[in-house]
């Protein structure tokens, strides 16, 4: 697993952001968001790196971990941690220790993946997954967030509009958008949704994104 630029896509920043609007005005804005994704995207969007770093949150930070004890903590199969580690190293949250893996408390993508983890739990999450991963599991939701990395505080948006933005299916906007309420990053005002103006989810989903975009920024120019 490497940082996201690849054959298939390339990192949403400032100078790729125009080519994925061209993509969502040409009709496939699911497809133009993971073509060049957000950082929010890109680190959400492969469930061994998503399921790695939520398992990280609630890790010792003084211990070393092989790879069998990060399989075991996060229920994946060894290849798939050992592809999700190269990731998190790229991103600083995991550090190599003597054979062995520990993580950077120092990292902002770490902190801001905690910060939103308990952000989300704060809610009312389920008992029986991270915030991070309850909020992220689903790519309707992941692909939801995208689109409201840069809404404005106040701007309202129908079901239609986010189907439009997004490319998820009418029906499935209509399922999930439920729980962006719940989780006060949209507000319901008649046939419309709001964003919510002072709502932390949203907020900490932008540092995580900017966090994502930054530490792989300076990782490719040192």
């Amino acid at each position: 697993m490497s940082l996201p630029t690849t054959d298939d896509a390339e990192l949403r920043t400032s100078d790729t952001a125009e080519q994925m609007w061209d993509l969502v005005e040409d009709g496939n804005p699911a497809e133009a968001r993971r073509t060049y994704p957000s950082g929010w995207l890109w680190l959400t969007g492969e469930e061994s790196i998503r399921t790695l770093l939520a398992a990280l949150l609630s890790a010792d930070t003084d211990a070393r971990y092989g790879i069998d004890d990060l399989a075991s903590r996060s229920e994946l199969d060894e290849s798939a941690v050992e592809e999700a580690i190269d990731a998190l190293l790229s991103l600083g949250v995991l550090v190599a220790d003597e054979g062995a893996y520990r993580v950077n408390t120092h990292s902002v993508v770490y902190r801001m993946a905690a910060d939103l983890s308990e952000a989300v739990e704060a809610t009312g999450a389920p008992d029986d997954e991270s915030g991070f991963e309850y909020l992220a599991r689903l790519e309707s939701v992941r692909l939801m967030l995208d689109a409201l990395l840069e809404a404005e505080p106040d701007q309202s948006l129908t079901q239609e509009e986010v189907h439009q933005l997004t490319g998820v299916s009418r029906k499935r906007v209509w399922l999930h958008v439920e729980k962006l309420v719940d989780l006060s990053v949209l507000e319901e005002s008649g046939d419309e949704y709001v964003v919510a103006p002072f709502g932390p989810v949203l907020r900490l989903v932008q540092s995580l994104d900017a966090a994502v975009v930054g530490a792989t920024l300076a990782t490719s120019h040192p």
